[in-house]
């Protein structure tokens, strides 16, 4: 099955979908905390979210000037499918008194870039021992 790049942020840390807006995009909050982030928001809540995806940390963000935050936490390294080195993820946001939140798998691909991976049915998410820095086997 392809990656997909979905509502990342998480950006606001809970937040992923396919597509990249910035580093990430938000459509499965279309109808939700996505309609009350500003761009600024997207920026900071996807700068957070890609040094805690590179470094494997948990992060957090938020815009003092909206209100709008997010945490990200890194649940996992795991390998899935061909995948090696993706991220579980649990992503949340907050902003214009609405929240969101939820869990993703995310791996690195060649351009560099974490994308939203959704893996084949009865696939089994095992313990990774790649180096995560490295983009996974995507195509």
């Amino acid at each position: 099955m392809r990656s997909k790049a979905l509502p990342l942020l998480l950006l606001a840390c809970a937040v992923l979908a396919p597509a990249v807006a910035g580093a990430f995009n938000f459509r499965f909050l279309r109808d939700s905390v996505l309609q009350r982030l500003t761009p600024e928001d997207i920026q900071i809540g996807s700068r957070a979210t890609r040094v805690a995806l590179d470094s494997g940390e948990n992060g957090e963000w938020s815009n003092p000037a909206t209100g709008a935050s997010g945490t990200i936490r890194i649940l996992a390294t795991v390998d899935v499918d061909d995948r090696r080195g993706c991220r579980r993820t649990r992503l949340a946001v907050s902003a214009g008194g609405q929240a969101g939140s939820g869990t993703y798998i995310l791996c690195k691909v060649r351009s560099g870039e974490w994308n939203f991976y959704t893996p084949r049915p009865g696939a089994t998410l095992t313990p990774s021992q790649a180096d995560p820095g490295a983009p996974a086997n995507a195509t």
